[in-house]
């Protein structure tokens, strides 16, 4: 599939740490939280921890309004047929907790010669460790980060190389590219990943998100991370949940 960023390169973010991107203050605007679900024309919402059952996870995805927005911007830009696909977006803590836990098992069985902090550490790289503390809040928790994909008019995930949520160094968002670079021999599935991920690369940059080195389907806006790879002085997202009359999370 031809598209207008197949052959722009994504450039290596800048340096990334936790440890960073905690320490950009939060100057909270008050934005409030929106369903995802009812503009299927332009965005599917498939979530993914809802679908698999994990305890307290819900099946809706809720953003701030101006993620909303940029969401719509972003899928404007797709070609023809194709759909943005959210898979995941606000968490409560309780689902951020299981998350983390079942990475640090799933990393445990496969490393099982590292200790609890190795693994701690290397959970980190694909999900962050939960965190309500209002200086230092999980992105999800904010409202402000997205996890998605794109489908063709047949309703079908384009190939990106790896599935959501696999922890592997290849799904880090410029694994193809440093490949490409290297002038390695590539196949055709791994050419038709790289320039997949260019096309959810750059539609999501150019309506305002930055994206989560370690993983190609992260994206985020408003919160630290943003914050910090976009060079602003504060993130303006903090913690959040939506508004539910009738129950909490």
């Amino acid at each position: 599939m031809n598209h207008p960023f197949m052959d722009i390169p994504i450039t290596a973010a800048p340096s990334f740490s936790w440890e960073a991107s905690r320490a950009v203050p939060i100057d909270e605007c008050g934005e409030e939280m929106v369903a995802a679900s009812l503009i299927p024309e332009k965005i599917l919402v498939r979530p993914q921890y809802y679908l698999h059952m994990l305890e307290g996870a819900i099946p809706e995805c809720y953003v701030r309004r101006s993620v909303l927005e940029r969401l719509i911007e972003a899928a404007d830009m797709l070609p023809d047929g194709r759909r943005l696909v959210l898979l995941d977006t606000w968490r409560s803590r309780n689902i951020q907790t299981t998350l983390f836990q079942k990475f640090r098992s799933e990393l445990r069985e496969k490393m099982p010669l590292l200790d609890d902090s190795e693994i701690t550490v290397l959970a980190s790289q694909f999900v962050a460790p939960p965190s309500l503390h209002p200086e230092r809040p999980s992105p999800h928790i904010t409202g402000g980060a997205v996890d998605l994909t794109i489908v063709d008019k047949m309703g079908f995930c384009l190939p990106m190389g790896t599935g959501f949520d696999e922890t592997s160094e290849k799904s880090a968002t410029v694994w193809y590219e440093k490949k490409f670079d290297s002038k390695e021999a590539m196949s055709e599935d791994e050419t038709e990943a790289l320039h997949n991920r260019r096309l959810l690369y750059y539609v999501m940059h150019k309506a305002g998100f930055t994206n989560y080195p370690d993983e190609w389907w992260h994206c985020d806006y408003g919160n630290q991370n943003w914050a910090l790879l976009r060079g602003k002085k504060h993130a303006i997202y903090g913690v959040t949940e939506p508004a539910f009359r009738w129950r909490s999370l």
